[in-house]
């Protein structure tokens, strides 16, 4: 390999803050692009709508806000279904690997910036979890803990305790 590697437009603009941060010594080289300038806007009319309802939901609590995670999920899963029978007609691979390399970028920067403040992490997966070893009942402070959009759910287990691939 000659050391060229495909990246997203996301992966690329951090490579390129952690040039300028001084974490990577040389600036990274773009040699060919086959896409225009990326639409970060894309979703925010649905962002908008979809945080603004939960927020409502949350509130009233109940039947109305578990019906309304419901209908989101099975929304946002025929988007990028794992199996081709069960698409949308809206559905673009292009979107799914948009979201979930904007969503990667923002989960590692934001377990870096907790490394960075003394945290120590044991492993980083996917797009939604972060184990730390920390002391008890203390997540680092990069995190919002809660369940509103932007936040995350801490989970504490003991020293010792087994956590399984994939139980997040």
């Amino acid at each position: 390999m000659d050391g060229r590697v495909w990246v997203t437009t996301p992966h690329l603009k951090q490579l390129e803050r952690l040039h300028r941060e001084g974490h990577l010594a040389a600036r990274v080289a773009i040699h060919d692009s086959w896409t225009g300038k990326a639409n970060e806007s894309l979703f925010k009319p649905f962002y908008t709508a979809a945080r603004e309802a939960r927020t409502e939901l949350i509130q009233a609590g109940g039947q109305p806000y578990k019906d309304y995670k419901t209908r989101l999920s099975i929304a946002l899963r025929l988007l990028w279904p794992k199996r081709p029978d069960s698409r949308s007609p809206f559905w673009r691979p292009d979107w799914r690997m948009s979201m979930v390399a904007e969503a990667s970028v923002r989960h590692w920067l934001t377990a870096f910036k907790a490394v960075q403040e003394g945290h120590t992490l044991i492993a980083l997966r996917n797009v939604d979890a972060a184990i730390f070893w920390t002391p008890d009942q203390t997540p680092p402070d990069t995190y919002r803990v809660g369940s509103g959009f932007g936040q995350v759910k801490a989970k504490f287990i003991q020293p010792g305790d087994f956590i399984p691939e994939g139980d997040d």
